[in-house]
């Protein structure tokens, strides 16, 4: 039998562990190991290991975050009506795309380590991280991350989110770059609104649709980044958090409405190659997601040229070799207007090789980072990097190289 299973019984062993840890005073960890994690399936079992959580993280996460479970706990029993929907969701998405796929979905709770991976054919899924909601407590938690998580969660999307996350599981390859993250993340959404037989509702599409040409020629603009930050997983730091995913949607719906096959359509989709840029690409241009047909070389010049990068260093040639140790600041200009969070790392070299005391900060245009420096020994070879990581232009583009290392020796 090729169906796939949904399997709960983490779910029920999880709480009977949970109660009768917090009947006893003594041994908590190994009555919750006995109850829970001896007791566990395959996938709980996996999960623990390669999330690297034990007994202890959860008996601490229980004396620190009280409130959070006792909230969390109605809407992590899981109803039959919602297991039934998603093994009827899995039944259709056998339909649209043939496999021979035995992997089960495994509800397990976690200690809040992870909300769930896939594990070869099979899916983890941590529930306490993913079915929370407006009435979960989350002010008990330090981490700003942790106390946003459920800001924009549904526990009724549960079978969506199952759905979406199983695809993922056929899904080969890491991603070139931002087209290719949203076109495997927005396949996901929509093959699953395919499966469920039912419109997908999130803050992302609804954003998306309503500023649809804003989104769109941004996005043109971020093509081939490497930096998700802007599209993904940015619900700290953008206001409207996670449009990778709408852009992906929309290309992916326009990909499959274009397509006399539409069951060809779905395969090409999950079985596209998200390493191979030209790949990636050339659903782009068949989605007709931008009106004209766009040249990739092109494209890519002009996202290049767009990149900051460093002209210079004002006080010194980079490699020099005599620089003196009288010098107090490095001022570093670049060739655009720059954001605040320029990424600096540490020399490789060591503590010792690491010339800077403290970031200055950017000029007034923005162009020149000032950093200053420590008392520099003679006869020192000293170096930082300034990497891509959030350094990017003030219209967006990333730094042009991932780690550019600055180089100099003081004199003896």
């Amino acid at each position: 039998m090729n169906a796939q299973q949904i399997i709960t019984t983490d779910i029920d062993n999880f709480w009977i562990a949970y109660d009768s840890v917090n009947k006893v005073k003594e041994n908590k960890t190994s009555v919750f190991k006995q109850l829970y994690l001896d007791k566990g399936t395959i996938g709980l079992k996996d999960f623990v290991k390669y999330k690297d959580f034990n007994e202890k993280n959860y008996v601490t996460a229980f004396a620190k975050y009280p409130e959070f479970w006792k909230s969390i706990r109605k809407n992590t029993l899981v109803s039959s009506k919602q297991i039934q929907k998603t093994e009827k969701a899995l039944k259709e998405f056998k339909k649209l795309y043939s496999n021979q796929s035995k992997g089960n979905i495994y509800y397990t709770i976690g200690a809040l380590r992870s909300g769930g991976m896939p594990n070869g054919a099979d899916l983890i899924v941590g529930l306490e991280k993913v079915v929370g909601d407006k009435t979960t407590n989350t002010s008990e938690f330090e981490n700003k991350t942790l106390q946003n998580m459920f800001q924009f969660s549904n526990p009724s999307l549960l079978g969506f989110v199952s759905v979406h996350e199983f695809i993922h599981t056929f899904q080969k390859g890491s991603e070139v770059n931002v087209l290719a993250k949203a076109i495997k993340e927005g396949s996901a959404d929509f093959i699953a609104e395919l499966a469920l037989k039912e419109k997908y509702n999130s803050h992302y599409l609804d954003y998306g649709f309503k500023n649809f040409d804003l989104v769109r020629n941004q996005f043109k603009n971020q093509l081939f980044s490497q930096n998700y930050e802007n599209w993904f997983y940015n619900s700290e730091t953008n206001e409207h958090p996670d449009l990778g995913y709408f852009v992906g949607y929309v290309i992916s719906k326009n990909y499959y409405a274009n397509s006399k096959n539409k069951k060809q359509a779905i395969k090409d989709l999950i079985e596209l190659n998200y390493e191979d840029e030209k790949a990636v690409f050339e659903v782009l241009n068949q989605s007709k997601y931008y009106s004209e047909v766009l040249n990739i070389e092109e494209l890519k010049a002009n996202y290049e040229k767009n990149q900051p990068r460093v002209v210079k260093i004002i006080e010194f040639e980079n490699g020099a070799q005599k620089v003196d140790t009288t010098l107090k600041q490095i001022q570093i200009v670049f060739s655009k207007p720059l954001n605040d969070k320029v990424s600096i790392n540490f020399s490789k070299n060591g503590k010792a090789h690491f010339p800077l005391n403290k970031i200055v900060g950017l000029n007034a245009d923005k162009t020149v980072l000032i950093v200053e420096t420590i008392d520099l020994q003679p006869n020192t070879l000293y170096d930082f990097y300034i990497t891509n990581r959030s350094t990017k232009s003030l219209d967006g583009y990333p730094f042009i190289e991932e780690e550019y290392k600055i180089e100099f020796k003081t004199k003896e």
